[in-house]
């Protein structure tokens, strides 16, 4: 089976979104697409217009990959707002994408300390410990995002249930990444599927592990791993025929 740990893609910028949500929130992985109110900080809310303008364009310089220029950005913005929830949590995500690890937890969790309940610092937290295999804090850090924002909450059960896989809690992972199938109208997340064809091929059953490398191949756009997804669903289908 294939890796199903989180990829750090960059979310789009830009595009209608509901009167509730701030466009910065759009930026974030782990809020893009959202259509609930609940990752929207009061603190966000007070940032002043400049503190916003620099953190578009941060989200601008993220999505073209330029990491440096996007981490200057959002650091401006910072300056201009130390208590800006939602520009440390995208500090994180930057910091994250250019491989430092240790700085972007430390921006994440400078998230939760000027907004406690802002739940995107929360998931990047659990992001970060299971980069460093630290599957309770990263389970502990999912939980946390999922009892402040249960709406829609995709990544808060996809990052759950892979801390539970690799805590062996199989059962409940299966039942997690369900709720994070259910949670993902948009399609976010598709390496969903692929933790549930591991899971279902831990099982024994092949037919549901093959049905759910179609769906990842069918909703993830031009993912790098789709020949290696062919090769084991054409496995599968093999082993299913015989």
């Amino acid at each position: 089976m294939h890796d199903s740990s989180p990829r750090h893609a960059t979310a789009d910028v830009g595009g209608d979104l509901p009167l509730l949500i701030q466009p910065d929130d759009s930026c974030l992985l782990w809020t893009e697409g959202k259509t609930d109110a609940a990752t929207v900080s009061a603190a966000n809310l007070k940032a002043p217009p400049a503190a916003h303008d620099e953190y578009k364009k941060a989200c601008v310089d993220l999505k073209a990959k330029h990491f440096g220029d996007a981490e200057a950005h959002v650091r401006k913005a910072i300056d201009l707002d130390p208590n800006y929830p939602g520009a440390w949590a995208l500090l994180g995500q930057v910091l994250e994408a250019s491989q430092k690890f240790e700085d972007a937890k430390t921006a994440c969790s400078q998230a939760t300390s000027v907004d406690a309940a802002y739940s995107p610092a929360y998931l990047c937290l659990s992001d970060l410990a299971a980069q460093n295999n630290d599957w309770q804090a990263s389970l502990d850090f999912a939980d946390r995002s999922l009892t402040l924002d249960p709406i829609q909450n995709a990544y808060g059960h996809f990052y759950t249930a892979i801390a539970q896989v690799h805590l062996g809690q199989v059962s409940q992972a299966q039942s997690s990444a369900l709720d994070a199938v259910d949670a993902d109208h948009q399609h976010r997340v598709p390496q969903v599927h692929l933790l549930l064809a591991q899971i279902y091929g831990s099982q024994g059953d092949l037919k549901s592990a093959a049905e759910q490398l179609r769906t990842y191949l069918k909703v993830a756009h031009n993912p790098a791993d789709a020949a290696d997804v062919k090769k084991s669903l054409a496995q599968l289908n093999s082993q299913i025929s015989k």
